[in-house]
Formats: structure tokens, C-alpha cells, sequence
């Protein structure tokens, strides 16, 4: 099946939404940070390019899409991290804004930059079938793809791209994209929390695990403190 957004054709590939519950289970297997690769073994583009990456949405990549970038559109990206961060947390910010960034140029090809109505007060309605609509599953997937392609392209000095997280429980699962501080913390990067257009998060994971809805302003005051 394939779509027609902005002049792109996009193939979308649909997935039963009750598998994405399904795997939340297979996804307990927990690392110490409750860190797992199930998501990102069934869902994720694992070598993700410039002429192929995936993007997931929909609700627990109920749809996929096959996304591209020219050079031209990835030089938007890169150009965030220049000059280059003089120390992590002013790293973090510029990931943060990088993919915001990715997140405006992947919705304009594949319809998600839009309004994320079912984001509200930190939480995530019921979706009711709309495909431009993401769920933490599909922030957290494309959250991670964006930043291995920018890890990939040597873009990081401070940080790599780690597994992703969860927490919560069946009725309130979280999920999240992960970095980790070279030989250092861990911070979940989590655009579920914010809607189309705002920059995500970025909160110290171990903050994220424990407490919901998150202090955001506590969380950056915790990290600053961190340095």
C-alpha cells in the first residue's frame, strides 16, 4: 500500500495494533535501566540511511512508513551541531533540537506533522484509528533511528545512542529513546511528553523511570547540577 504526501510516495506497512501491547511483555526482560531491544528488533530500521530509514506511526507501528532525505534536507540537521557542543549538556539541548528538526522533515513526507491530539497533560489518549498520530512506541522508534543516523554521521562528541527504555505497567506503559553520556548517566529523550513541533525532553533516565508526569524543569536543574 503506498500514500502521496507533498509530492513523496510513502509505503506504509500496517501492523495489528494489539502486537505492539503483545510485545510490551516480551519487552520485560529488563537490563538495570529497564532497557530492552524488543522494539527495536521488531519495528526499527537498524541501518538506518539517508536513502532508506523507517518511520513508525499510528500507535505502536500499526503503520510504517519508508522515508528518504537528500543531502540538502540533512544539512538542516547537521547544521544544528555547529559550531560543535563544548561539553554534554549543551550537546543534549542540540540532540534535542536536531530532532525536533527530523521530526518536522520525516511528518512533511509522511502526513505526522501535525497537531498530536492525543497527547495531553503527558499522557496519550486513545488513538481511534488516526495514522498522523503517534504513540510513545512510534516517538520512541523514530526518536532512536534519527539519533543513530546523526550519532553515525559523527555528529555526537559527548554521548551515545543506547537501547530504549521502559516503565509504567500494561494499562500505562512509557516507552523511550535512550543516550547515555560517554562513560556516564543515562537520559531518556522523549518527544511523547510534548507535542508536533516542540522540542523534546531530555531527562535523566533514572528521573524518568521514577517519577510521572515528569518535573521538567526539576529534571534540567537535576542535570545541570550533574555537569
Amino acid at each position: 500500500m503506498a500514500r502521496q504526501f507533498s509530492g513523496v510516495r510513502v509505503r506504509v506497512v500496517r501492523v495489528p495494533y494489539w502486537l505492539g501491547a503483545a510485545l510490551l511483555l516480551s519487552a520485560c526482560a529488563q537490563s538495570a535501566h529497564n532497557q530492552s531491544t524488543t522494539f527495536l528488533e521488531r519495528y526499527a530500521e537498524l541501518n538506518p540511511t539517508l536513502a532508506h530509514f523507517r518511520e513508525c506511526h499510528g500507535f505502536s507501528c500499526a503503520e510504517s512508513s519508508s522515508v528518504s532525505l537528500s543531502v540538502k534536507e540533512w544539512q538542516r540537521v547537521a547544521a544544528v551541531f555547529q559550531p560543535h557542543a563544548k561539553d554534554a549538556a549543551s550537546e543534549r539541548r542540540r540532540i534535542s533540537k536536531a530532532v525536533s528538526v527530523m521530526r518536522r522533515l520525516v511528518g512533511t513526507k509522511t502526513g505526522t506533522a501535525v497537531h498530536q491530539w492525543t497527547h495531553k497533560n503527558m499522557d496519550i489518549l486513545p488513538n481511534l484509528g488516526d495514522p498522523t498520530q503517534l504513540d510513545c512506541i512510534d516517538e520512541a522508534i523514530n526518536t532512536w533511528t534519527y539519533m543513530t543516523m546523526m550519532e553515525r554521521a559523527r555528529l555526537f562528541r559527548f554521548h551515545r545512542v543506547a537501547q530504549l527504555s521502559n516503565s509504567g505497567n500494561l494499562h500505562d506503559p512509557r516507552n523511550t529513546a535512550v543516550i547515555q553520556e560517554r562513560d556516564g548517566d543515562y537520559f531518556a529523550v522523549d518527544p511523547a511528553v510534548v507535542d508536533f513541533n516542540v522540542p523534546p525532553p531530555v531527562i535523566p533516565l533514572e528521573s524518568w523511570l521514577k517519577d510521572w508526569p515528569p518535573n521538567l524543569a526539576a529534571s534540567e536543574a537535576r542535570a545541570q547540577a550533574a555537569r
